[in-house]
Formats: structure tokens, sequence, C-alpha cells
């Protein structure tokens, strides 16, 4: 009886999925170009929204030092925080989307 349960409760949990799913083969090349263009457009939005909350957050937390005016000094390591920031950001980005 528990194991009927089980495979019942799954059937009825995977039935809507299949039945939203579009097939690759119904939709037309160009609507699957226009979709991974759209992708691509929501990602680079939410990349730059990303990077741009993460640095300001990060000058809120380190207010004693001028970030940019180190950078133009030539302080690299300023620099390198600020490079593996975008970056993180830009996988947590990559993750979501």
């Amino acid at each position: 009886m528990n194991g009927t349960l089980r495979k019942l409760s799954l059937t009825l949990f995977l039935i809507p999925s299949f039945l939203l799913a579009a097939s690759p083969f119904e939709t037309s090349i160009w609507m699957r170009y226009l979709e991974g263009i759209g992708w691509a457009i929501a990602a680079s939005i939410g990349f730059s929204v990303g990077v741009a909350i993460a640095i300001k957050v990060f000058d809120w937390f380190s207010s004693d030092i001028d970030e940019w005016e180190e950078i133009s000094k030539g302080n690299w390591s300023v620099a390198m925080i600020h490079v593996a920031l975008i970056v993180m950001i830009g996988l947590l980005v990559f993750k979501v989307i």
C-alpha cells in the first residue's frame, strides 16, 4: 500500500511538468534562438545589478579607504579584491539564472 501511494504521488507530481513542457520539436528554431537571446539579456541585467550592489556594499564596509584611489596608485591587492568580488557575483548570478 505504501509503495503504491508513493508511485501515485510521484505520478501526480510529474504529470503537470509533462503537460506544460514544450517539446523542442514543436517550436521553431527561431523561437529557440529568441529564447536564448532573452535569457542572455536577463543574465546580463542580473549580473550588472548584482555587481553594482556588491561593489556598493563593499564600499560601505570599507569606508576608511578609497579603493578607486588605491587602484589608480597601482595597489594591486585592492584591484584583486574587486576582481574576486566581480567573479564571485558572476558565478552566483550564473547559478541562479
